[in-house]
């Protein structure tokens, strides 16, 4: 039975519970039709039927499968883990208790009805290289606003020493977009997102992980959307390791590294990401003030939080995440001893991706700078191979 630390789980050490379609969440891990494995939820979008009723649910996963669920089926679902340890102080509770939070991409998208939305105020430009959604109207669409940040309720969090600290809600977190002076640094693209996408997709023909995931991108880039940030992302990574294709890559980071932080962690897991590799592919020519601007945007979740008990737990978790990362040294191995490429592949490159992450943060305690660019291109060298 595998660990239920990866990328396609077995419900081993989850409990899962029954709910209502209608209560599926971005977060929750689902238990596929299968009763085996289950998949963690990335975006829920409800159809209507002609009644304007909801009659149908789809399930984005992380695992790259999309789910239709009926209105009314009972399906089973736990918690589910958050991205990096600091998401349990940043994401706060689930939907259902925070009534006025926005849930995710799917309530952004409901909230965005014609002639509902609220737009930036006359003569606002965005940030240099954020991607638009086509067909949108120009003045409710701007793509870097932030959404108001939730006034979140009580929440729980486990310390080290088992101890179970209860953190008292009321306090939004302090969001701002990214720094215009950092945004300078990073160059501003020419042309619209989709015609890159589409430029990349004919310079790789027959390259089936990169034509799948330009085929769903190029149909239209939202921004709001957490599943469009993964495949942008996965985009940006397989040019990079899969490809050897630093330029594009680059590029495609570029589209999420101007995105500002919005206290989703959904979201933001894809985001930081890219920005982690963003930083080495910068730095790897030359060009460290652009590597340093990666960087700073990076850190901008160390000094979101303005209530300072939350902060200071938030410092608490981030200090552990940097000086003890996991860098699934056991679920690299056990990939390997099984023979599992695809699986040995998949867990590689969230290694790679924590070192990017590790060094474009500044380093940690326990690896110098020196000793995570050695590591990096050790885990390149390995999955490349």
């Amino acid at each position: 039975m595998h660990d239920s630390s990866g990328p396609h789980e077995r419900p081993g050490t989850h409990e899962f519970h029954e709910i209502d379609a209608h209560e599926l969440r971005a977060g929750q891990r689902l238990l596929l039709p299968d009763g085996e494995d289950s998949a963690e939820i990335v975006e829920v979008d409800t159809v209507l039927d002609d009644f304007e009723q909801p009659a149908l649910y789809f399930a984005v996963l992380d695992n790259d499968m999309n789910l239709r669920v009926a209105h009314g089926t009972r399906v089973k679902v736990s918690r589910g883990k958050a991205a990096r340890p600091a998401d349990l102080l940043f994401s706060g509770p689930p939907a259902s208790a925070r009534g006025d939070a926005d849930d995710g991409a799917s309530a952004g998208a409901a909230a965005a009805s014609p002639g509902t939305g609220s737009g930036p105020g006359p003569g606002a430009t965005p940030a240099p290289g954020v991607p638009t959604q086509p067909n949108a109207d120009p003045a409710p669409k701007d793509p870097v606003a932030v959404p108001r940040a939730p006034r979140r309720g009580p929440s729980e969090i486990t310390l080290d020493t088992g101890d179970v600290v209860i953190v008292p809600g009321t306090a939004p977190a302090g969001l701002s977009g990214p720094s215009p002076d950092l945004l300078t640094r990073i160059p501003a693209q020419d042309g619209e997102p989709e015609d890159l996408i589409r430029d990349i997709d004919q310079a790789h023909p027959g390259r089936q992980a990169v034509n799948e995931l330009a085929g769903r991108l190029a149909r239209g880039i939202n921004v709001k959307s957490g599943a469009c940030l993964k495949n942008l992302r996965d985009l940006a990574f397989e040019l990079y390791v899969g490809q050897d294709d630093a330029d594009r890559a680059l590029k495609v980071a570029d589209l999420l590294a101007v995105l500002p932080y919005d206290g989703n962690p959904a979201r933001w897991a894809s985001i930081e990401s890219a920005l982690g590799l963003a930083s080495h592919l910068a730095r790897a020519t030359g060009d460290d003030g652009r590597a340093e601007a990666y960087g700073g945007l990076l850190r901008a979740p160390d000094t979101a939080e303005t209530d300072p008990f939350r902060a200071k737990m938030a410092e608490r978790v981030r200090e552990r995440a940097l000086n003890e990362p996991n860098l699934y040294d056991s679920e690299v191995d056990r990939a390997v001893a099984s023979k599992d490429h695809a699986e040995e592949r998949a867990w590689r490159i969230l290694r790679l991706s924590s070192l990017l992450h590790l060094r474009a943060h500044g380093g940690s305690r326990a690896f110098a700078q020196d000793e995570l660019d050695r590591r990096i291109e050790v885990e390149l060298g390995a999955i490349r191979a």
